[in-house]
């Protein structure tokens, strides 16, 4: 061979080129494909257009893989890495294929030990790892075969160890034969005892002044039940001999019969206290309280043959009890909600049973530092004041009193003093038996109205001896005070109004639901172990059950899944602490959508106990959906802005590396396109900044239409070699309008038929005149659009592809063209079908009709300005 001469570095990258084996050579921080084998480009489904880009950039579907990351940690450290048998998805025909490969990173020192290259070499073995798992699938059903083998092994030593045991106890058999045979005449003997005792203890029961029945053996027969009992079960004699089972079948599920059965089997007594039932009478269920005890009758030798019932009916009690305990509830919900501050006070040493926020903002005080104390015991400076003896005079005579604008010295927790003035109402609360329990005292503080009244008072005395000017001045001030005079009158009407109300709330259960209905929220009450007992209409018409149907499923059935076990555990938090509850999570409405709520819940306390939980659900699906369109709208403009960035770095690099013209003008060229897709980025978010904020500005004037079209389609042309773009028809006016906003748009839609048909050919331009009106068509045959995204295209940041990221853009070009075209009185729409294109459509008259540029807004300084949010 003719050793002459070397051979040149283009003909060495040639022959590395034809290799074999899949190589490539990356250089810089960017990792910029240097050189790389046609064996290589075959694994990534690329062609050489990629030598010179960053890695990330000509190969995109490897970021997230951790190969770019091993890449980078080889060239920091300069350690080597190796893959064995490593999965790697990369797009091959347009395809994502999943392969696997042995590969090596390795860094390329100069003599000087500095890092000037990475070397990557890689080869497929998806075969290998195949056939690998398919051998250890047959070994493993080998294994299989061989261990059912092994127990068919023991099986037959089983069976034959069986028949040894069936020998044995035949023999056995024979001997308990003899033995019962002695056991039959003692069990006669036992039998005549036990009848007689059976007899007296029936006539005890049937005598007996109390509920009483005895259920026998497993089955549990009823084998007495008086007349007691029987009135109880609502039942006639007839279920004696039945099983418990049949003879109330209606307590099914209600825990009796688990009790029972568990005092059957253990031996020991249960007594049972208040216990609610659902019992069926004359053919309807009703439920009842009773007292009672299962109580286990045992034979000589301890084991037990009965379980005797003792039972007590104490429905009238509890329901008794349960009216008074929910009157004092709703009373107690109503005073701790209201604005208007309010406390109860009860006997005549005027203990404080209950305090809302408002009194006790008013106090100074926390709700546990004054609770089941004396009213002059929390305020001792109150005995030689008027109202604590206003307050036994209610109590004694059931009147009530009202005192406006009094004044009251309270002591603070610091031992400060402050006197406040306020319109008082002291009404008293009766029992069930008329008798005056307590008294409510309400609280309407016009400390600052007294104050501001009082020096208006003092500053007209001083404003008569001044000027006109301030003579005037004293008018006005005199109106604002009787202005101030008649917001105390409606103050003293607002207190009585709601005196008026708690007392008609008092008296009407179903009035208090009215107001939670009214709430144009889900609103929801729950009991103090947790468990469910009310829902408003709200609720029922988002679910589309009825109330007790809400009630009985509970919050699980509507709760998501994914968002139940946390709501549980706040829940149960809440309970076990008696803080507040607070959680999102999203809810089945009854159109099978889920939307997000903000549940918050508090306890209602008295005296040290929780009462009752009032709870709300608050619509807060629209800022859900908000914050994740923003979330997602950052997440694509980042990386829509740092994608050309990150290619003008690693072309001004290369370009300062090389001395080849050619090379540095191929460089430049690719740098440009970049900048100016970075430049449309960032025009597009300028406009849709001047859009919101209203300053984007449009100079309407009459311009030549088809030399648009013309303009437009030459450029977008110079832009797009993979497409042709045809303009069949155009049409020669003059249109009034913003030449360069409607170039804008053209230019929008005819980029996005290029973009969204990468397999297309051409892109066809139509447009004619319709009476006052011009309408153009941009046709393109690429991807096309369902259905159910057609009609959100034109909104802000939408992209059909937001999650595969496959097209580049922020969702913002038809939104502009849309706003665009708004301003000129134009109209859009669009035809397309899944697989076969789209066509876009707009259409503007010729001369806008009205003044594009909006009317003022006028703003009346008299207002007051709402903060801006």
């Amino acid at each position: 061979m003719n050793r002459t001469s070397l051979l040149s570095c283009n003909d060495i990258l040639d022959i590395f080129s034809a290799s074999h084996i899949a190589t490539a050579i990356y250089t810089s921080d960017d990792l910029i494909i240097e050189a790389v084998t046609d064996a290589m480009l075959a694994f990534w489904g690329r062609d050489r257009s990629i030598v010179g880009l960053p890695l990330i950039v000509a190969v995109p579907e490897l970021s997230g893989q951790g190969f770019i990351e091993q890449l980078q940690e080889v060239l920091s450290t300069g350690k080597p890495i190796v893959g064995t048998g490593v999965p790697a998805e990369t797009y091959i025909n347009n395809k994502p294929t999943l392969r696997y490969y042995d590969y090596e990173y390795k860094a390329l020192k100069n003599p000087l030990g500095e890092i000037y290259c990475l070397l990557h070499t890689a080869s497929d073995v998806t075969e290998r790892i195949l056939g690998n798992e398919a051998i250890e699938n047959e070994k493993k059903q080998r294994a299989i075969l061989e261990r059912e083998k092994a127990l068919n092994e023991e099986l037959a030593v089983a069976n034959e160890e069986l028949n040894a045991i069936n020998e044995e106890l035949q023999q056995t058999q024979d001997n308990l034969h003899e033995l019962n045979l002695e056991l039959e005449d003692r069990i006669n003997i036992r039998t005549r005892r036990l009848a007689e005792s059976e007899a007296n203890m029936r006539y005890m029961i049937d005598d007996a002044p109390v509920a009483i029945g005895v259920l026998g053996g497993k089955e549990l027969i009823v084998e007495q039940a008086n007349q007691y009992l029987l009135r109880i079960w609502g039942k006639k004699a007839n279920v004696i001999g039945k099983s418990i089972y049949e003879a109330l079948p209606e307590i099914n599920g209600q825990g009796f019969f688990e009790l029972v059965e568990q005092v059957y089997a253990s031996g020991e007594a249960f007594v049972g206290r208040e216990a609610p039932g659902m019992i069926e009478y004359e053919g309807e269920l009703r439920r009842i309280y009773i007292d009672f005890v299962f109580k286990p009758l045992k034979n000589d030798e301890g084991v037990t043959h009965s379980v005797m019932i003792v039972a007590t009916e104490v429905t009238e009690q509890v329901q008794a009890r349960q009216l008074v305990e929910a009157s004092r509830h709703r009373l107690a919900a109503m005073v701790n909600n209201t604005p208007v501050a309010m406390t109860i006070l009860k006997g005549h040493n005027l203990i404080i049973e209950a305090a809302n926020q408002p009194m006790l903002d008013i106090w100074v005080r926390k709700r546990e530092d004054v609770l089941n104390r004396g009213l002059l015991e929390v305020f001792p400076e109150l005995k030689d004041q008027p109202n604590p003896g206003r307050m036994i005079s209610v109590l004694e005579s059931g009147k009530r009193f009202s005192l406006p604008e009094t004044e009251v010295t309270l002591t603070r927790p610091d031992g400060s003093t402050k006197v406040h003035y306020a319109n008082f109402s002291y009404d008293p609360i009766i029992d069930t038996e008329g008798k005056v329990e307590s008294i409510l005292v309400t609280v309407v503080d016009i400390t600052e109205n007294v104050k501001n009244r009082k020096e208006l008072e003092e500053s007209q005395a001083e404003l008569q001896e001044t000027t006109e000017e301030l003579a005037a001045s004293n008018e006005e001030l005199t109106a604002i005070n009787e202005e101030m005079a008649a917001s105390n009158e409606e103050l003293r009407a607002t207190q009585d109004q709601l005196h008026d109300t708690v007392h008609e709330l008092k008296e009407s259960e179903e009035r208090f639901r009215f107001l939670l209905n009214a709430i144009p929220q889900q609103v929801w009450t729950a009991k103090p172990d947790g468990s469910l007992d009310y829902v408003n209409e709200v609720v029922a018409a988002d679910f589309g059950y009825n109330n007790e149907q809400i009630v009985g499923h509970g919050w699980q059935k509507f709760i998501h899944p994914d968002d139940l076990p946390l709501a549980l555990k706040r829940w149960a938090a809440a309970l076990a602490t008696g803080t507040e509850y607070l959680v999102e999570f999203r809810l089945l409405f009854s159109n099978d959508v889920y939307k997000w709520h903000l549940s918050r819940a508090v306890p209602l306390v008295e005296n040290g106990q929780i009462t009752l939980w009032l709870g709300t659900n608050t619509d807060i699906d629209v800022q859900k959906n908000n914050e994740h369109k923003k979330d997602e709208f950052l997440s694509i403009a980042s990386h829509e802005l740092k994608t050309p960035l990150t290619s003008i770095k690693a072309f001004n690099q290369l370009m300062r590396r090389t001395k080849d013209t050619d090379r540095v003008t191929s460089f430049m060229d690719k740098s440009a396109e970049h900048i100016r897709r970075l430049e449309k980025l960032i025009g597009d978010l300028l406009d849709v900044t001047r859009l919101n904020a209203g300053k984007l500005d449009y100079n309407m004037q009459p311009f030549g239409f088809k030399q648009l079209l013309l303009d437009t389609v030459e450029s977008v042309q110079h832009m797009s070699p993979t497409h042709v773009i045809l303009l069949e028809n155009t049409v020669d006016v003059d249109l009034t309008g913003d030449q360069f906003r409607l170039e804008q748009v053209m230019t929008n839609f005819l980029t996005n038929a290029v973009k969204y048909s990468p397999q297309g050919e051409k892109v066809i331009v139509n447009s004619k005149l319709d009476d006052d009106h011009i309408t153009v068509s941009v046709q393109d045959f690429g991807i096309g659009i369902d259905k159910e995204h057609v009609e959100r295209l034109f909104d802000r940041y939408y992209r059909v592809d937001n999650t595969s990221m496959r097209f580049e853009g922020l969702g913002l070009g038809l939104f502009i063209s849309s706003e665009i075209l708004k301003r000129h009185q134009g109209k859009f729409w669009i035809e397309s079908e899944p697989e076969q294109g789209s066509t876009f459509y707009f259409s503007i008259p010729l001369v806008p009709a009205k003044p594009v540029r909006p009317e003022g807004v006028i703003f009346d300084l008299n207002q007051d300005m709402l903060p801006i949010e």
